[in-house]
């Protein structure tokens, strides 16, 4: 008599293999974000620990859902626009961000201007959210971008209120790129923190004035940084409320209860 064959598999062993296949595409994006940088399929394998083909098989997978993108030209992976939004998304569930995300929001609405919300990244501060409450102004940053310090109204409010350790490498390439050296990095700190924000004009941008205003949390150290920006020169003058308005905002947003 022929023996008949059946699949044993069992939901269980489904369950555990689906589990396991979660925990490897992990360990990949794991390693795309230590990488910190468009990647080659053979380090990402490496630091993942995988075979290339493995990881390859993975890799096709996560740019095929958004997690991941490919370079065309390059080949080389980097994170994708469902990696972003995970984490933007992610970022404003902390309760700090979501209030300060909502101040921006309506003052940008009250004064009719643009601004963006920053948190501290890898690499210097990071936009993750925008707003517009009058005639959107055309930006070359956006979602996810990465602000210099000594450039930024925002980078100069992380350079400000961080541990000099936390910005050194970054400040110290900026400072070589502009020439800067470091008694007038101590002199913009130093002013930043007598003014209680940190402002450019076109320092990044030709044409844009901007305003940065440190949101601190219960423990003192800065979370996040709400920023203003303008086309009107006169927008952040002595002879208009708009800037202690702006000032008072974020300072509430520091001094309030979680």
């Amino acid at each position: 008599m022929t023996a008949i064959t059946t699949d044993q598999s069992s939901p269980t062993d489904s369950r555990r293999s689906s589990v396991q296949a979660v925990d490897v595409a992990a360990s990949v994006l794991d390693a795309m974000c230590d990488l910190r940088r468009p990647a080659q399929l053979k380090d990402i394998a490496r630091i993942a620990g995988l075979q290339s083909a493995k990881a390859h098989r993975y890799l096709t997978s996560l740019v095929a859902s958004g997690l991941a993108a490919q370079n065309k030209e390059t080949g080389l992976y980097s994170l994708g626009p469902m990696a972003l939004r995970l984490g933007v998304t992610a970022i404003s569930n902390n309760d700090l961000i979501h209030r300060a995300s909502e101040s921006l929001r309506d003052l940008c609405a009250k004064h009719q201007t643009s601004g963006h919300l920053a948190i501290w990244g890898e690499r210097g501060p990071v936009l993750i959210r925008n707003e517009h409450g009058g005639p959107p102004i055309i930006l070359t940053v956006g979602l996810g971008a990465t602000m210099p310090l000594l450039r930024s109204a925002s980078g100069h409010i992380f350079l400000s209120y961080l541990p000099r350790r936390a910005t050194e490498e970054i400040t110290h390439q900026e400072m070589q790129m502009l020439g800067m050296d470091e008694a007038g990095v101590s002199e913009l700190c130093a002013e930043t923190r007598a003014r209680g924000y940190g402002k450019t004009s076109g320092g990044l941008i030709p044409g844009l004035y901007a305003a940065a205003f440190p949101v601190f949390g219960i423990d003192g150290n800065i979370q996040c940084s709400i920023s203003f920006i303008s086309t009107d020169a006169n927008f952040f003058s002595s002879e208009r409320d708009n800037l202690d308005s702006l000032l008072n905002a974020a300072q509430k947003l520091s001094d309030a209860p979680f």
